[in-house]
C-alpha cells in the first residue's frame, strides 16, 4: 500500500520547477537582439531620410541649374535698349558703342562693375552708374569731370580738372577759365604727361589748396595772380597781373606771406618807380627779399 503525503508531492514540484538562473540568458539575449534591431531601424530610417535631402538639393540644383541656362539663352533678355544721361562732352553714340562691344548679348550676363570701370577710363567721365532694367534694357547716368584749371604744356594750353586729369586743349567752346595757368607740370605732350598722372595730380592738388588759402582772405586775391610755377612742391611760385617778379611762397603760409606782400611798402614803392623785380621772396618769417633789382637788394620788415 502506497501513501502519498503533501510532503513528496511538494518535494516533487519543486525539483520539476524550471530555474530562473538557467532563463536569464536567454532573456538578455532577446533583449539584446530587440535592441540592436531597434538601432538598426533607427539607422536605416536615418539613411533614408539623408538620402532623402540629399536628393532635395539636388534635384533644386537641377531645376535651378536648367532655368539658368534657358533664362540665360532666352531672347526676352537680350539687350535693346542702352539709355545714356549726364552727357555734355562725351559722344552718347560712342559710349553705346562701347557698351555694345564690351558686354554679352544676354542683360543678366553682364558684370556691371567691369562695364563701368571700362567706361570709367574714358577721359571726360569721373563716374557712370549703371542699372538693369528688365528685360532688355540698360540704364547709364554719366557724372563727367568740369574743367577747372588751364596749364601751359610745351606753349600749348590745356585744359584739366581739380585732379589734374588732362581733358583737351583749351578752346573758346568751354568758356572763360578765369583762373591762372598753371606751368611746371610733367611730360611735354599729353602721352608723356598722363605717364606721371600721379605726380601731376599731386601738384595740381597742391597749387589749388594754396589758391583756396589766399582766396579766403579775399575773393580779389587770386584774381590778382596770373601764374603759377608748380614744378618744385616745396616752393610754389607765382607771377602777379601787373608785375614781371617771380614770387616765391615756399610750401606753407601762403595767405599771410601773400597779404604780406601786398602791404608792403618797399615793394609797391619799387612798383610805382617802374623798377625790375626778377624776385620776390617771402620763404622767411616777417621778411620780405627782393632779388636782382637794378643796383638795389633789399629787405623789408613787416
Amino acid at each position: 500500500m502506497r501513501i502519498s503525503t503533501n510532503k513528496a508531492r511538494g518535494m516533487q514540484e519543486r525539483r520539476k520547477a524550471p530555474s530562473a538562473g538557467r532563463n536569464a540568458p536567454a532573456r538578455k539575449k532577446a533583449a539584446q537582439k530587440l535592441g540592436k534591431n531597434r538601432l538598426t531601424g533607427r539607422r536605416v530610417l536615418s539613411t533614408l531620410r539623408k538620402t532623402g535631402k540629399i536628393g532635395g538639393i539636388l534635384l533644386t540644383s537641377a531645376m535651378i541649374l536648367y532655368l539658368s541656362v534657358t533664362v540665360y539663352k532666352s531672347e526676352r533678355f537680350h539687350l535693346d535698349a542702352v539709355n545714356i544721361y549726364g552727357c555734355k562732352e562725351t559722344e552718347p553714340a560712342r559710349l553705346e558703342q562701347m557698351v555694345r562691344d564690351n558686354v554679352p548679348g544676354n542683360i543678366l550676363q553682364i558684370e556691371l562693375s567691369l562695364l563701368q570701370k571700362q567706361l570709367e577710363q574714358e577721359k571726360w567721365i569721373q563716374h557712370v552708374e549703371i542699372r538693369r532694367v528688365l528685360p532688355s534694357s540698360l540704364v547709364l547716368y554719366v557724372n563727367e569731370r568740369v574743367p577747372s584749371v588751364i596749364l601751359e604744356m610745351s606753349g600749348q594750353l590745356m585744359i584739366a580738372d581739380d585732379d589734374g586729369i588732362l581733358l583737351d586743349a583749351y578752346a573758346p567752346k568751354y568758356g572763360k577759365l578765369d583762373v591762372p595757368v598753371f606751368k611746371g607740370i610733367v611730360g611735354k605732350n599729353p602721352e608723356s604727361y598722363r605717364q606721371y598722372q600721379e605726380e601731376n595730380t599731386e601738384r595740381v592738388r597742391h597749387a589749388l589748396n594754396m589758391l583756396y588759402e589766399i582766396e579766403s582772405g579775399s575773393p580779389d586775391y587770386s584774381k590778382k595772380i596770373s601764374e603759377v610755377d608748380i614744378s618744385d612742391r616745396n616752393n610754389l611760385k607765382i607771377m602777379l597781373v601787373d608785375s614781371t617778379a617771380e614770387i616765391y611762397l615756399g610750401r606753407a603760409d601762403y595767405l599771410n606771406r601773400f597779404r604780406a606782400l601786398l602791404e608792403s611798402d618797399q615793394y609797391q614803392k619799387f612798383k610805382n618807380q617802374n623798377l625790375n623785380i626778377p624776385v620776390v621772396d617771402l620763404r622767411f618769417d616777417n621778411q620780405i627779399i627782393f632779388r636782382g633789382i637794378s643796383n638795389v637788394s633789399g629787405s623789408s620788415n613787416n
